[in-house]
């Protein structure tokens, strides 16, 4: 695993009862990304009671458009604070996404059938090799090696 790089991470989120100029934003600095996500999501965000779900980001360009669902504006905050909780589970991929939906299409780039008539089969190097399932030595022997077979399963 990574080890988090140090930085000074700083919260922009503007005072929502001070929106009027000058704009007076949170400015708590955090050290890692866990501290800042965790303070949004507290401290402005707000819990199941909250049903305002807008965006006071300093220099958010939804200018106060709120958000149907909370999960949409946590997701949202990710653009401004650089969070990205997904990590592709491959070895040696080393990918990490801001949204989920985004691994999930990623992930296929490992596992599912791209065409019809040809599969990837998910391992560390892909050489393409064009042979039916039934002469392919990967296919019959459970071989963990990347290829394409015409047949899919």
């Amino acid at each position: 695993m990574r080890q988090p790089i140090k930085q000074e991470l700083s919260c922009k989120w503007l005072d929502e009862s001070q929106l009027s100029r000058p704009k007076k934003s949170c400015d708590r600095t955090f050290s890692t990304m866990h501290e800042l996500v965790t303070h949004v999501t507290m401290e402005h965000v707000g819990g199941p009671e909250q049903n305002n779900h807008i965006c006071y980001w300093d220099e958010c360009p939804r200018e106060g458009k709120s958000f149907k669902a909370k999960y949409k504006l946590v997701n949202h905050i990710r653009v401004h604070t650089g969070e990205k909780p997904f990590p592709c589970p491959f070895p040696g991929c080393g990918k990490i996404f801001a949204r989920s939906e985004n691994l999930k299409i990623h992930k296929r780039t490992h596992t599912d059938i791209f065409d019809e008539k040809k599969r990837l089969h998910a391992a560390d190097n892909v050489t393409k090799v064009s042979l039916s399932q039934a002469e392919c030595r990967v296919c019959t022997d459970g071989s963990l090696v990347a290829h394409w077979c015409k047949d899919p399963w």
